[in-house]
């Protein structure tokens, strides 16, 4: 029994391109282009009233785009499989595609085979993406990854640096500027013996063990934002 052809849609402002795919795909048996569009709000119209199996989708184009377009096809035709077919070879291209809900990344310079590949692929429920391309998505990730937890930690020292008094703030600042505390005492007009009951209380908040320690805290989460940050030790 003869498997049923693989119904396609291709979307490209581009009228050789388009063409160009459209003859390629229709020399193989197990693809039909049941349609196509040369901008992202008519492929919804398209996609709407053909149903499609696979969507080979452009990214810039008039009217509406191809991140915008693969957005509204995965909400609104989730069985609708989208292809991004396009010559940028950006991994924030590939990155802001595969959020939008593309299954499958290619560029036009590809091989008619690798296009086919592809279209089967993504067809079946899986994923295509070539192996350059997903190493840098890759990469992308995780320093998005390590950029959040720097952005983490920074709020968890902005929320111990919260739970300070105001005048354990100011002795923080003192620490971090390298006065003594007869020198605190002087600036902030009070005597020594509250400079240490001020000294203990910060760094029993912040978890650190000396006032070394919590003036480098200080300075590498950006307490004071007007201060240098010391050189990494670690």
């Amino acid at each position: 029994m003869q498997e049923e052809c693989i119904r396609v849609v291709v979307v490209d402002d581009h009228v050789l391109i388009r063409q160009g795919l459209i003859r390629i795909l229709e020399m193989e048996d197990s693809i039909s282009v049941v349609g196509q569009a040369d901008n992202g709000k008519i492929a919804l119209q398209v996609i709407g009233k053909l149903q499609p199996d696979v969507v080979l989708m452009d990214i810039n184009m008039p009217e509406m785009n191809g991140i915008e377009a693969t957005q509204h096809i995965r909400h609104r035709w989730p069985k609708v499989q989208v292809l991004a077919l396009t010559i940028h070879d950006d991994e924030d291209y590939v990155s802001e595609m595969i959020r939008a809900g593309a299954r499958g990344y290619l560029l036009k310079d590809s091989e008619p085979t690798k296009v086919v590949q592809a279209i089967q692929r993504v067809k079946n429920g899986e994923t295509f993406f070539p192996p350059h391309l997903m190493e840098r998505v890759m990469e992308r990730f995780h320093q998005l990854v390590e950029e959040q937890e720097r952005a983490y930690s920074l709020l968890a020292a902005s929320s111990e640096y919260l739970y300070l008094t105001s005048r354990e703030k100011d002795v923080l600042e003192c620490i971090v500027d390298g006065k003594s505390n007869k020198e605190i005492a002087s600036c902030l007009f009070i005597s020594e013996k509250p400079v240490k009951n001020h000294i203990t209380n910060l760094l029993r908040k912040l978890g650190v063990e000396d006032r070394t320690q919590a003036a480098v805290l200080a300075l590498k989460k950006g307490m004071f934002k007007n201060k240098k940050t010391p050189p990494n030790t670690d």
